[in-house]
This record gives structure tokens, sequence and C-alpha cells, in this order.
């Protein structure tokens, strides 16, 4: 999971070739009792804020529990704040860019040169080297499962003190993009990294209070080798409760909250001090299907549920209006957005009744499908914020000639329910940005890990085959599209629209930009306090 709802929240590195991969989940649940840092959250601005200005207090639904960037989701809160850092990082547009690294060449096919930046170093002042960047990385792959989707398929060794060699096990791996991910920020593994006195990172600021779960203080790191932010200090606070931090913000006590939820919106409009910033996450909102139920083996039912749904109004009654609809699982991503309106370019009830009457259900006295004297019937498991989701689909294949019943409830039952194969259909968000094969092949081969439905097609799996070959962007991006196209058209998921990710910003402060990963790109060297 991750740092709270949508890309923001969910970045636990499940799928992917052989059930590995770097597909990434989304949507982590939010508690119903606030921590002890949200109640201090709803008081006004404490004093100390008021006073000093120089201090930015950041709220999210949940912070780190450890220190250590190997343990699970650590380094995603280090990189969110500032304190964490790794060779490479995304843009808003989806390109890769340098950050540790200086650049990145690929020699052949199974090999690329990475070459560090001059002058990088540690909060110890320890010299970022090719041996402590290759002792980093290694001890991010023996200790970090969420690391090794990223990881497995790279060998690293030394050239020189500042270039490393990468060899890959499949050609033309996007190493760079690899390398980006938060699960692989440069530490420094010869430190222990279990406390605020002996943790070493490289960020522009560092870590020096730490209570888990509760909060991180953070000041700015005056021998950081890069551009540094005028913002000398950092409060990064858990609020769990979804209106206790939104309070915090129209409060003016927080200055960037994250995951506000979309049913708080309304209480922002005409705020003259908050600004609510929001970009579409690169995932997608997804129905999956289990196609071992006999009702859903066949494709013409599948097909019946996505040209049934009117995606337009499931984004107004379930996300407040936040997002626009996508039809194809890939088209969150922004670099396949032209994906969005493929296969399903609209909402089409009679032609969803034609494909069921086809398929031999039909419609009875009661307004519900019938085959063989029994009903169609589909259970929707929905948890965290999917309620209103779940309900709205419902109501849209009730009308369709279908029973559907929705089961509220915590993430736990989902699971407990596909171990067991006791389930019809179940909602997640799952990360579209990434190698693509890698991606794909974690939701749709047979030994996806993120393929919970069993879908199994002869032609999926022959261009996936295609797309682990392919020898160039442009060719992998093709086969991306075609897979991406068959899978909508066979219809194992029903994509829906990207969850939405909503920051609530103060007016006080400057710099913040909207990014498809939210969750990885809120303090910058660009945040700045507003001039009056």
């Amino acid at each position: 999971m991750g740092c709270g709802n949508g890309d923001n929240g969910g970045n636990g590195g499940k799928g992917g070739k052989g059930g590995k991969g770097n597909n990434q989940a989304n949507n982590a649940s939010a508690s119903a009792e606030p921590s002890t840092a949200s109640a201090a959250a709803s008081e006004a601005p404490s004093a100390a804020n008021a006073s000093n200005p120089q201090e930015l207090i950041v709220a999210g639904p949940d912070i780190a529990a450890s220190l250590d960037p190997v343990q699970p989701l650590t380094s995603s809160y280090l990189r969110l704040i500032g304190a964490g850092e790794a060779l490479f990082k995304v843009n808003a547009e989806g390109e890769v860019e340098p950050e540790l690294a200086e650049g990145a060449t690929e020699t052949d096919a199974t090999t690329w040169e990475i070459k560090l930046k001059e002058g990088i170093r540690f909060w110890s002042g320890e010299p970022i080297d090719a041996d402590a960047v290759i002792a980093s990385l290694e001890r991010s792959r023996k200790l970090d499962v969420q690391a090794l989707p990223f990881l497995d398929d790279l060998r690293l060794s030394k050239i020189d003190d500042r270039t490393i060699r990468v060899q890959t096990t499949r050609e033309h791996l996007p190493v760079p993009l690899n390398l980006s991910y938060y699960q692989t920020i440069i530490h420094n593994a010869e430190a222990k990294q279990d406390s605020v006195e002996t943790m070493d990172l490289s960020g522009m600021y560092k870590v020096v209070e730490f209570v888990p779960k509760q909060k991180l203080v953070l000041e700015a790191n005056d021998n950081y080798w890069g551009e540094k932010s005028g913002i000398q200090r950092i409060v990064f606070e858990e609020i769990k409760d979804e209106q206790t931090r939104v309070l915090s913000s129209l409060s003016g006590r927080s200055h960037v909250v994250l995951n506000v939820p979309v049913t708080s919106l309304a209480q922002f409009g005409g705020n003259p001090d908050v600004e609510l910033v929001s970009a579409p996450a690169a995932n997608t909102q997804t129905v999956y299907l289990n196609l071992r139920q006999p009702q859903l083996s066949d494709v013409k039912v599948r097909q019946a549920l996505s040209w049934g749904l009117n995606r337009e109004e499931l984004i107004t009654l379930a996300a407040e209006g936040q997002g626009e609809p996508v039809a194809t699982w890939l088209s969150s991503n922004p670099a396949y957005a032209e994906a969005r309106n493929a296969v399903y370019d609209k909402f089409d009830r009679d032609r969803a009744a034609k494909l069921l009457e086809e398929a031999g259900w039909s419609l009875g006295k009661d307004g519900i499908r019938y085959k063989d004297g029994k009903p169609l019937v589909l259970r929707l498991m929905t948890w965290g914020g999917d309620k209103a989701l779940g309900e709205a689909l419902q109501n849209q294949w009730t009308q369709l000639g279908v029973k559907a019943e929705v089961q509220h409830g915590d993430y736990s039952l989902i699971e407990t329910a596909r171990e067991s194969g006791n389930w019809d259909a179940v909602i997640e968000a799952w990360s579209t940005f990434g190698d693509e094969f890698a991606l794909l092949s974690g939701q749709y081969s047979p030994e996806g890990s993120a393929n919970y439905g069993g879908y199994n097609d002869e032609r999926t799996n022959e261009l996936l085959a295609e797309l682990e070959q392919a020898s160039d962007a442009k060719m992998r991006h093709e086969l991306a599209l075609r897979i991406n196209e068959r899978v909508a058209e066979q219809a194992p998921v029903l994509s829906l629209f990207p969850r939405p990710q909503i920051t609530a910003v103060s007016k006080s402060l400057q710099g913040l930009a909207p990014h498809f990963r939210q969750f990885e790109n809120v303090v910058s060297a660009k945040l700045a306090w507003a001039s009056n």
C-alpha cells in the first residue's frame, strides 16, 4: 500500500513478470480513529507555527513506522518529505530525469552505464560514489521486498568511482525508470538506519525527530550538494481521520494536506487561504472479475458489464466529478492517454442488453436476467473509500438486469475471498506507470500476481512475449497499446477512471506543483513562502 489513497498512496510492489513486476497497489484504508497527532491537528494554529514562518507543516493519512528505507513504505515518506533521493526521478510529464545520477547510456541490448554527479554526498559528508550506490541498492535488494521488482533483473558492478555498469536479464530494460522508484532511494549501507542519530541519506532535509506513526521533524541539510529550499524546518504529521485532516487545512494549522477526500471538497468552497491541487493519478479504478465463476467465464457477459457502465455518472456519484473516464486499464498512464476511449467509446445499455441476450441471459418479470432458471448474480466487494463507487456500479448493473450485491468491508476480507476463490468482483487501483512489460504481465499473464481473476488468453500471451523482446521504445509503445486493447476487448477487468488525488495547499506557500505521483513529489527546492 502506501501513504494514502491513490498514487500518493499506494505503492507496494506487486505484480509483474513471474508474479513480480512493478505494479503498485493503491488505496490505503483510513482509520476511523484519529491518532495522537490528529487530535492535535484539530486545534488552532500553534503559537510556534505562527511565530516561526520557516516551519512547514505537512499532514497525511499515514507516515512511516520506521526510519530504515528498506522497511515497508518508509522510503516513500522519506522521498515525499525531501529526505531521500534516488539515481533518477520522474517529472510531471512522465519523463525520467537524473537526480543523483548525471546520466545513463545504453551501451548494448543488456548493458547500461550510469554516471554519477560530482560532489554528491550523504548527510554525514561521506561521498556517494559507485561503491556506496551499489551497496545501497544491494542492501535494498536483500532486505526490501518492495524493491525487488525494480532490482531483480539488474546486476551492478563498478567501472570507476563515478560510473556503474548495469547488466540486465532481458533486453532493452528501461533501467533509469526502474531506478527512479522510491524503493530505490540511495542510503549509506554502512550506517545504522534505525535512529535519527545514525541514519544517513542524501536529501536536502535531515530527520531530527521521529515518533513512529505520529510525526517526522526535519531541518535543512546545510551541507546539501544541490539546490536548497528557503524553508528551514518541516513537520510531517500523521492524521488518519479525513475530517480532522480537512479541518487542519481550513484552520491554517497545516500548510499541505494530502489525500483530501472528494466528499469534503465543498468545505473548501470560497476559502481565500487554501487552494486545491489535483492531477489525475497514474492508476485506474478497476473492477477485477473472477473468470473462474460460471457467469463470468463468458466474454459476452463481461463485455456487457463494461458497455453498460456510464463512467461519467460514476465519476459524478463516486468522485464528486474529479476525474475523466478511461475505458482501458493502461490509459491512466500519461504516456498512453490516447487509449482512454478505446473499445468502449460510449455508454451503450442497449448493446449491453443485446450481448446478455446472446449469452442466454433473458430478462424475467422481476427485472432480473435468468439462464437455466438461475439469476445473473454479481457480488462486488469494496473497501476503503470505494463504498459510493460500489453502490453506483450496483445501480447501473441492476438496470441491466444483473442482481448486483455490494459487500463493503476491510481489505482483509477481499484477500481472504481471493484465497478461497469465493468472489465475483473486487475494486482495486494499481499504478499504470512504469516498465510496460512488467506492468502488463503483472496484470494479465497467467503467472502475474495481480491477475486475480485467472485471465489466460492465447493472443494476449503472444503479444506479451513480443513485448518482452521489443527492441525500441516505439515498438514497446505500440505493443503495449495492442495488449491494452486486446484485454479491454476480452474484459477480464473493467476500467473506470483514475483515482482522484487532491492536495490542499496554503496560499502562504508557493512552488508545489501537481504531479501524477504526488506521493513522492511534495517537498522540493521550489517550495517557498509566498511574498506578502
